[in-house]
């Protein structure tokens, strides 16, 4: 019996009907477990599947380790798959976080090339302004005359040697005026309060203690001059005194040594500016400031215990000539 193309399409549409209907897949969970069912629906995120029941469950992709075209699926072909398909998944895992590692490590060593390449540039940068400071400085101290120098100084101590490039008497000088006046005001303030103090014990061998005598008859009768020279001397009269006089003496000393060193200052900066070029130190005036500290032993002696070894801390400032 001969059968029309008709007749085959028919024949072949329900043959695939029928095998449709009677193959199932089987969903392997990652959480564990087997779903059998037809997968109806699906997309890029989910799979819509009928169960045997006729129910319809959604399962997103994520939550499925394989789908399996088979009726009939045993536990030991289940476990095998279920093992294959971990592995696989353990090695993509494996893979991506390598993949991303080496990304990391890239990425790390681009920015630590770019902070390479920045710093670099940052420290020629700086080279190069410190260079040009440099010149700078250079040439003004060219320019500099001695005279220029000298009224630096004069105005501010130290100013002038900054001009010269001398940095370290640049310092020096402008501290050590700075704590002369500073202990020359303070002398001067104790010296005040002592004098206070020294008028306030009414001593009357004194310029006041004869104006109060004068206005006070009373008290010059009682007071002789004998006495008053005995007052004066004893007692804590001349203890103020000696106070007194002990406050001034220091400011004086004081306020002359703050003086001679600001004068040395301004010497300083007239007698050692550069004579030549200032390019180096071998066409100028030759000198070197030095300070030198040291620690020797005080009244020591081979025999003496260790606790009678004195030490003493000293220290040498000065200049050394070269001409």
């Amino acid at each position: 019996m001969k059968l029309t193309i008709t007749q085959y399409f028919k024949i072949a549409t329900l043959l695939v009907v029928l095998t449709t209907n009677l193959t199932a897949e089987n969903i392997l969970l990652k959480k564990g477990g087997t779903l059998q069912g037809k997968v109806v629906e699906q997309d890029q995120y989910k799979l819509k599947i009928r169960k045997e029941d006729g129910t319809v469950v959604v399962l997103n992709k994520t939550d499925i380790l394989k789908v399996v075209y088979k009726d009939h699926l045993t536990a030991a072909e289940e476990e095998k798959l279920r093992k294959a398909e971990e592995e696989k998944e353990r090695i993509k895992k494996d893979k991506e976080e390598a993949a991303r590692l080496k990304k990391e490590q890239e990425e790390a060593a681009k920015l630590e090339k770019e902070m390479a390449a920045k710093n670099a540039t940052a420290d020629a940068e700086a080279k190069r302004k410190q260079e040009e400071e440099a010149k700078l400085a250079e040439a003004d101290r060219k320019n500099l005359t001695r005279g220029g120098a000298t009224w630096r100084s004069a105005v501010l101590p130290g100013w002038g040697q900054w001009k010269q490039g001398r940095k370290v008497q640049a310092i020096v000088y402008p501290s050590i005026v700075a704590i002369g006046l500073f202990f020359t005001y303070d002398k001067h303030r104790m010296y005040l309060n002592a004098k206070r103090d020294y008028n306030n014990l009414e001593n009357p061998y004194t310029t006041n203690g004869y104006i109060r005598a004068a206005f006070s008859p009373q008290s010059s009768a009682t007071v002789s001059p004998a006495e008053a020279v005995v007052a004066s001397q004893l007692g804590p009269f001349k203890g103020q005194r000696e106070s007194v006089e002990k406050h001034y003496q220091d400011m004086q000393y004081i306020g002359a040594a703050t003086i001679l060193v600001y004068l040395w200052n301004v010497f300083d900066a007239y007698y050692f500016h550069p004579t030549g070029s200032g390019v180096s130190m071998e066409d100028t005036r030759k000198e070197k400031f030095f300070m030198h500290s040291s620690v020797d032993r005080v009244g020591y002696h081979p025999t003496a215990i260790a606790g009678d070894r004195g030490i003493e801390h000293r220290t040498q400032l000065g200049y050394e000539f070269t001409f």
